[in-house]
């Protein structure tokens, strides 16, 4: 068996806002193609298909993962732009910025796109 590509997806039910998130607050690489889908180029190369879905239902689980190198940082570069930071208490605790500090390195603070998806941001 040999693979062409092999890429992400999933679903939005706000096009225009959606798109504008991953292009103007994200600052990644992003097209509309035919009204219905979003490719956005992630860093690494790879693509991602965000598909317009009029009964989407958002995730409750983690859909993208971005590594940063500085989480404060990035976290108040985007609250700068409007993004609201998710609070956990169980099972893994975030503080008031909304950054979980966890003992063994991994620093996590998760987001949401236009449709709820939910996105983390993480440093090792």
């Amino acid at each position: 068996m040999q693979y062409t590509s092999v890429f992400s997806s999933y679903s939005t039910h706000l096009l225009k806002e959606t798109h504008d998130f991953y292009h103007e607050i994200l600052k990644l690489d992003t097209e509309i193609v035919r009204q219905r889908f979003i490719h956005v180029y992630l860093p690494n190369g790879q693509p991602l298909i965000i598909y317009v879905k009029q009964d989407h239902r958002p995730s409750n689980y983690t859909v993208l993962n971005f590594q940063v190198t500085d989480i404060a940082e990035t976290v108040r570069d985007l609250k700068t732009k409007g993004v609201s930071f998710l609070q956990y208490d169980e099972p893994i605790k975030t503080d008031d910025q909304g950054i979980s500090w966890d003992d063994n390195g991994s620093h996590l603070a998760w987001f949401k796109d236009p449709g709820g998806n939910i996105i983390a941001l993480i440093e090792n």
